[in-house]
């Protein structure tokens, strides 16, 4: 049986806790730091939160919202633009991009290895060429547990 999108998103609602790695594509570490996603999938809306931890700074807040139909994902405001599809039972593609940079594109590849852990990695291209990787580990926290609280923010 094929897994439809909406079943892949069902999936792996919840909150999410990992690392961001950020490399040169010679492989050099450029910024390694926390992160938290909480993501939601309402009928056809998803939401998404995206909370960044490094050391000595604020958190750094990301909201985005899409819209799920059929195995079609969008995202699209006023700053960004970004469409999902399925690769296979475990791996989703995102390619997307910030709408003032159109000369910076980023190709998001989500694994799902087991349904409470799952990595991802980041190809940002800059005028047709590599300039950074980011690979991004990522376990799911137990929905019993008082961290898998997501505030109502949308």
């Amino acid at each position: 049986m094929t897994r439809t999108l909406e079943d892949f998103l069902h999936g792996v609602t919840g909150v999410w806790e990992g690392t961001y790695a950020h490399h040169n594509p010679d492989g050099t570490l450029i910024e390694k730091y926390g992160s938290r996603q909480e993501t939601r999938l309402i009928g056809e809306e998803w939401y998404e939160r995206i909370i960044y931890t490094r050391e000595g700074k604020e958190p750094e807040i990301l909201d985005f919202r899409a819209k799920v139909r059929g195995n079609d994902m969008l995202f699209e405001d006023d700053d960004f633009m970004g469409r999902t599809h399925i690769v296979d039972e475990q791996t989703l593609m995102f390619p997307y991009h910030w709408k003032k940079n159109p000369d910076r594109t980023i190709l998001e590849t989500i694994h799902n290895l087991t349904g409470d852990y799952r990595t991802r990695v980041w190809q940002t291209f800059e005028h047709g060429a590599i300039v950074k990787l980011t690979l991004i580990e990522e376990r799911r926290i137990p929905k019993s547990s008082p961290a898998a609280r997501i505030a109502e923010w949308f």
